[in-house]
């Protein structure tokens, strides 16, 4: 009763619980604000050094002639053994 007295009905309750949605921005000014984002943004890129460019330009061939050579010596050892197995089988 006490709540019915205040305005407060279960109804009233529910509404008030709801948070009260903003009027959503237009198209051209949410484009605007993006494309203002993006140049805040791409003015904190740091672009690399030559030095350091081309210093991890050899770290990514090194590492890529580690890798080949490992596969290739895998390749072959499980060249020989399938060999040796069917020879085996022959």
């Amino acid at each position: 009763m006490a709540d019915q007295e205040k305005g407060n009905t279960p109804a009233e309750k529910k509404q008030a619980d709801k948070p009260v949605k903003a009027k959503k921005p237009s198209v051209f000014s949410r484009i605007g604000k993006w494309f203002r984002e993006l140049k805040s943004e791409i003015h904190k890129i740091v672009w690399p050094t030559r030095k350091q460019t081309v210093n991890n330009t050899i770290v990514v061939i090194a590492a890529i002639l580690v890798v080949g050579v490992f596969i290739w010596v895998l390749d072959a050892i499980f060249n020989f053994g399938i060999q040796a197995l069917l020879q085996g089988f022959a």
